[in-house]
C-alpha cells in the first residue's frame, strides 16, 4: 500500500502491474469503489489481481474517506471526488487514456469523470450504476439514511462487536462515521443529473452490467438508451451484489472487454439455478435482518445459530 496526496488530501493507493512488468501500450485500469460500505478491497480481490495477471496495469483506491485513505469532514460532492480521482492520475504520472471501471457509486462516478474529461478515457465498465437522469443526488442521500439508520441499530453493533470479523467490524465503524461526521449525505443530496447532451456526445464504449434481481434493473434501459456507444449486459438471478455474486462471469467478461471484443463475441453465462440471488426485503430497505438480536445460544451454551444466520452478509 502507498500513500498519495491528490487534491490536498492522502489517499491509499494500490498499484498493479503484471509479475514480468506491464508492456508499455498494455491498458491502465483504474477501480472506483462502492460508497460508505466499501473500500478498494472488493475490486482489488475480485478483478484487480486478475487484470493485473492478464496484463493490465491496475490501480485501485480507496476514496476520500474510505478505507485507509483521509476521512476529511466534508468535500464528498461529485466535484470533489472528480478533482480526487484527477489529482490522483497527475501524482501517479499517468498520461494516456485509462479505463475506468466502477461498482455501483463508483461507476456513477467513472460516468461522471468521463463526461468531464473525455479525453482521459479509453473505455468504461459501469457494474451496477445508479443512474438517473433526475433525482440522482436524492436517491442517493435517502440510501444513505437508511444505510445509517441500519448501521446505528443497537442489534448490529452488539452483533458486530461479538461476531463479525475484525475487517467488517472496522468497514463498519468507518461508514458510521463518515454518515454521522462528515458532510457526505448532504454532498450526495447535491449530486448533479447527468447532462444528456454530453452523455448523448459521448464516444468512448461503455460496458454496463446490472443483476436482473437489482433493485436499480430499471435505470439499466435508460443508461443504455442515452450511451450511444453501450453494450448493455443483464445477469439473470443475480443482484445489486453482482460484484460478488458473478465475481468468476466478471472476470470472463473484463478480459473480453479490454483484450477481444474486436475480434470475438459477447462471452455467453450460465445463471444459477433457480431464483438465484434474490435481494431479500431487509437488504433492499437497509435495515438490520430479522432475528438480529435473538441468542446465538441457548441456556446450555449449545450454539442456535450461525454467524452467517444472524445476518454476517448484511451489506449497506
Amino acid at each position: 500500500m502507498a500513500d498519495v496526496i491528490a487534491n490536498g488530501i492522502r489517499l491509499n493507493v494500490q498499484r498493479l502491474t503484471p509479475r514480468h512488468g506491464a508492456d508499455p501500450d498494455a491498458p491502465i485500469v483504474v477501480m472506483l469503489h462502492g460508497m460508505v460500505i466499501d473500500n478498494l478491497s472488493s475490486l482489488y480481490l475480485s478483478l484487480g489481481t486478475y487484470l493485473a495477471n492478464a496484463g493490465c496495469e491496475v490501480i485501485c483506491y480507496d476514496l476520500r474517506g474510505h478505507g485507509r485513505s483521509e476521512q476529511t469532514p466534508d468535500g464528498y460532492d461529485m466535484a470533489s471526488a472528480l478533482a480526487d480521482l484527477s489529482g490522483l492520475l497527475t501524482a501517479l504520472g499517468v498520461g494516456r487514456p485509462v479505463h475506468l471501471l466502477g461498482n455501483s457509486y463508483g461507476a456513477t462516478l467513472a460516468l461522471a469523470h468521463s463526461l468531464a474529461h473525455p479525453e482521459q478515457v479509453a473505455s468504461l465498465t459501469l457494474i451496477e450504476p445508479p443512474f438517473l437522469v433526475d433525482s440522482l443526488g436524492t436517491q442517493m442521500e435517502h440510501s444513505l439514511s437508511r444505510v445509517l439508520a441500519a448501521t446505528s441499530h443497537e442489534d448490529v453493533e452488539r452483533w458486530l462487536a461479538n461476531n463479525a470479523r475484525r475487517a467488517a467490524a472496522r468497514t463498519m465503524r468507518t461508514a458510521r462515521r463518515l454518515l454521522r461526521d462528515t458532510t457526505l449525505r448532504r454532498d450526495m443530496l447535491a449530486t448533479p443529473p447527468f447532462d444528456l447532451a454530453r452523455l448523448a456526445a459521448f464516444t468512448a464504449p461503455v460496458l454496463a452490467v446490472y443483476g436482473a434481481n437489482s433493485d436499480i434493473i430499471d435505470q439499466a434501459a435508460s443508461l443504455s438508451a442515452l450511451v450511444p456507444d453501450c453494450t448493455l449486459v443483464v445477469l439473470r438471478n443475480h443482484t445489486h451484489g453482482v460484484l460478488r455474486e458473478a465475481t468468476g462471469y466478471l472476470r470472463t467478461l473484463t478480459h473480453w472487454w479490454l483484450f477481444e471484443r474486436a475480434t470475438a463475441p459477447l462471452p455467453t453465462y450460465t445463471p444459477p439455478p433457480g431464483p438465484g440471488h434474490v435481494m431479500p426485503d431487509w437488504v433492499r430497505e437497509k435495515v438490520p435482518p430479522p432475528g438480529l438480536g435473538a441468542p446465538d445460544h441457548d441456556h446450555d451454551g449449545r450454539l442456535l445459530r450461525t454467524a452467517r444466520d444472524a445476518g454476517a452478509t448484511w451489506r449497506g
